[in-house]
């Protein structure tokens, strides 16, 4: 997308104008968009942190601003910050920030909303809502204010320099501006008919365990856009049956945002060669997690047994074609700008993040108290894309090597995403932590107490006061000599045991054009600029 950007660092003004892409072929209006994937467990955004969640509503919602997408971005990890619903934002200080909303907007032509003009004041609601209801309310924290200047200005005060704010404001739809009369009239969010924003598209229909519709919103402030008719996303909980639709040419892609392993890809290029298939390295990590503030997990030479009896190179090797990375925490791969290599840590503490040492594990276990070994529980959810079920296995078959015993806790997604995903288990569970796109979602998040990513239940007063300096610092140099300090600190506490990240094939259909990836959880965004070349 043609772009005039004119940014004044520190107390400056950021300025987007928007123009319809540039497209080395010519995007074709039309037609319907067909994904094979699982169904949402809420349809709130404020109230429901899935994934799912927020990728259906990432397709009706606007934010206040967002990251840059389709021909605007530069890599599928450019976290540039753009307008979205605010045409400009000024900082009057280092903790205020004014945003100025773009006029005309319109909320979906749909009762009880009927099409009128997004306003400051939708702004604040959502705003004062998301830090009322959602378990990411505490990235607002540091709001002291929300203001309404006027029918179309808004003024955010801090209570101290936010390094991460405008960020966490752009990530996915954790954000999303909703229209209050929509919760007093229909009462709640959580109903297809209450799916009204002022986003790329608009809900059709939804047929609950079938099959969700989304259409173009004719009145999208971007002009033109998006070129697709509608989308359609068939709920199909089993990865072997999305990807069975995907072969038969029923849906464009297995996968709302293309995902598919190597195992998968290589498969399907087998039988579909003409399938466009791109490898990426998104930004996820998979771990196991403590109870670090009970038995037998508060012993660090517990954490630092479990963790090296994961031998990753072999995990990798075997699952992931050895394309995987091996080297996934805390900071996950695909951050290379704030990555610090485990080859640039001390080695001693740096083995207790790629390292694996049966004897040595066997030799921590019985120094802490345990030389018979332990019994265990793992909780998770079966039901994420492969490679998660042979890595839980692999996870148990690793650790009874050096005499941990897993008993296996497999929970329904409802309660596995409200309880044990928050930290709320016994002893040890595994899984994904969802994509962040602050280097602040994987560090202070996951390690500051009280936050919803802090999932091993960390309290560490040092650790504290790095997360908190780092946060603080608005000079980008500055800032990544604390967050590299901080990985050097973490290396051997073992707090959370990284498995490696598997690369994902971004794939679809040949007739799918202008779709690229974007971490995150932003489908409507990257559909905006998809087409169909029927």
């Amino acid at each position: 997308m043609a772009r005039r950007v004119a940014l004044v660092l520190a107390l400056g003004v950021f300025v987007v104008s928007l123009t319809a892409p540039a497209s080395a072929q010519q995007p074709k209006r039309g037609g319907i968009l067909r994904i094979a994937d699982r169904e949402a467990p809420n349809l709130d955004p404020h109230l429901s942190i899935s994934f799912l969640t927020h990728s259906w509503a990432n397709m009706v919602y606007s934010q206040l601003v967002r990251y840059a997408h389709g021909p605007e971005q530069k890599h599928t990890a450019d976290f540039t910050v753009v307008p979205d619903l605010a045409e400009k934002w000024e900082h009057k200080s280092p903790t205020v920030i004014e945003f100025t909303l773009r006029k005309g907007v319109k909320f979906h032509n749909k009762p009880p909303v009927n099409g009128r003009e997004v306003t400051a004041e939708d702004v604040k609601y959502s705003m004062e809502r998301f830090r009322t209801k959602s378990a990411f309310r505490a990235r607002f924290d540091v709001v002291q204010a929300i203001d309404v200047v006027d029918r179309h200005t808004l003024r955010v005060t801090l209570k101290e320099p936010f390094a991460p704010f405008l960020n966490h404001l752009a990530a996915s739809t954790y954000l999303a501006i909703l229209p209050r009369e929509v919760e007093e009239k229909l009462k709640d969010f959580n109903r297809a008919e209450a799916m009204i924003g002022s986003g790329p598209f608009m809900v059709k229909s939804y047929q609950k365990g079938v099959q969700i519709a989304f259409e173009r919103n004719p009145d999208y402030y971007m002009k033109g856009m998006p070129y697709l008719d509608g989308v359609v996303i068939e709920i199909t909980p089993d990865a072997a049956a999305r990807l069975s639709l995907l072969r038969a040419g029923k849906v464009d892609m297995g996968h709302m945002w293309g995902y598919m392993v190597p195992e998968e890809a290589k498969s399907l290029k087998q039988t579909n060669p003409e399938m466009v298939m791109t490898p990426t390295m998104t930004i996820g990590s998979g771990k196991l997690y403590f109870r670090t503030d009970q038995p037998p997990f508060n012993d660090v030479r517990v954490r630092r047994a479990v963790s090296l009896a994961i031998n990753r190179k072999a995990w990798n090797d075997s699952i992931n074609y050895g394309e995987g990375c091996v080297d996934a925490g805390p900071v996950p791969c695909a951050m290379s700008d704030w990555k610090l290599d485990a080859s640039k840590m001390d080695p001693a503490k740096a083995k207790y993040l790629v390292g694996y040492d049966v004897a040595e594990a066997k030799r921590l276990l019985a120094e802490a108290g345990h030389p018979k070994g332990l019994t265990v529980p793992m909780y998770h959810w079966p039901g994420y894309a492969p490679p998660w079920r042979t890595y839980y296995d692999l996870a148990a078959d690793d650790l009874s090597k050096i005499g941990i015993t897993v008993e296996f806790k497999p929970e329904e997604y409802g309660k596995y995403i409200s309880t044990t995903y928050l930290g709320k288990f016994e002893k040890m569970a595994m899984g994904p932590q969802a994509p962040g796109n602050e280097v602040d979602d994987w560090l202070f998040s996951g390690f500051y107490p009280e936050q919803p990513h802090n999932r091993s239940h960390v309290a560490d007063a040092e650790l504290n006061r790095m997360l908190l300096a780092q946060r603080r610092e608005l000079d980008p140099k500055k800032r990544l000599a604390l967050v590299h300090d901080i990985q050097r600190y973490l290396a051997d506490k073992a707090y959370y045991v990284y498995v490696p990240t598997s690369p994902q094939y971004i794939t679809h259909a040949p007739q799918v054009k202008g779709f690229k990836h974007h971490d995150g959880f932003s489908l409507g965004h990257r559909l905006i600029f998809t087409w169909l070349e029927r």
